[in-house]
């Protein structure tokens, strides 16, 4: 039996903008890993990642203009009248960041991304905690996010929801650009509340849907009768998207282009035996 394995690939071109929506396409793989605060057994990271300008780490519950990395708030030495939570993912041991906001308004938090694209659209999205228990109706936090020194979305209040928060944006590169400075700034007064847990910081590529269906359901047998295959893109991200169509002989692990085929349909014609 044959099976065909086909796909286009979608190549993108755009001018600069940054605005605060969700990629409605298709994203890409993370390319920060670091956005996540790794994985280990100790319930404090035991070093200063320095990622947190004017902000002291400690590897104790932290007080106001302090910040941790931490696995398991329950784990903490005494009860800090916020919930016991864990980071936002299934790792027993995977760590979150948690600030306790300085009473003074600025950054808590800067780190370089770099490997970019340029004159590519990204997704970008943090998932944010606020610490208080729900119902407490105290300060809450509102953070701003910056690329290169300049705000491009805010959150506005965060409730005390009890839950993971996830917020994000679309931006794109300028050409020739491969990194961004991006940092995270507080504004509400410390004090109070205004205490947060950070995780899962993810930059993606984003773009259109492609979808690969033949008009109908078809059944394709070993030297039969080719098959036209045809791509759909669904969104309007780009005003002139590029097909180039490509096959993988290892099950999808690597794939290469098919000479010629950048058309919307594809009439695939190798009905020989084998994995495709």
């Amino acid at each position: 039996m044959n099976r065909t394995l086909l796909f286009p690939l979608v190549l993108l071109c755009l001018p600069f903008f940054s605005e605060a929506q969700i990629c409605d396409g298709n994203v890409g793989e993370n390319i920060f890993t670091d956005g996540d605060f790794g994985s280990g057994p100790e319930n404090f990271l035991p070093f200063n990642p320095f990622i947190a300008p004017g902000y002291i780490y400690t590897q104790n519950p932290p007080n106001d203009g302090f910040y941790t990395i931490s696995n398991n708030v329950a784990l903490w030495p005494f009860d800090y009248d916020w919930l016991n939570i864990q980071d936002n993912s299934s790792d027993p041991n995977g760590y979150m960041m948690i600030v306790n906001v300085s009473f003074e308004l600025g950054l808590f938090y800067e780190q370089e991304v770099d490997g970019l694209c340029d004159n590519t659209l990204y997704q970008f999205t943090a998932d944010i905690f606020n610490m208080v228990p729900p119902g407490s109706n105290i300060i809450r936090p509102n953070v701003s996010f910056l690329l290169d020194g300049v705000e491009v979305y805010n959150t506005g209040e965060i409730p005390e929801s009890g839950e993971w928060n996830t917020y994000g944006f679309t931006f794109s590169t300028d050409p020739g650009q491969t990194s961004v400075t991006l940092s995270l700034a507080n504004n509400a007064p410390g004090g109070f509340g205004n205490d947060l847990a950070l995780d899962n910081i993810q930059f993606r590529a984003c773009g259109p849907e492609a979808l690969i269906l033949p008009e109908e359901v078809a059944n394709i047998c070993e030297e039969g009768d080719p098959i036209t295959i045809d791509a759909t893109i669904n969104g309007n991200q780009f005003p002139t998207p590029v097909v180039q169509w490509q096959e993988s002989f290892d099950e999808g692990q690597t794939w290469q282009d098919i000479p010629g085929a950048t058309g919307l349909s594809y009439t695939h014609t190798n009905l020989a035996g084998g994995f495709y």
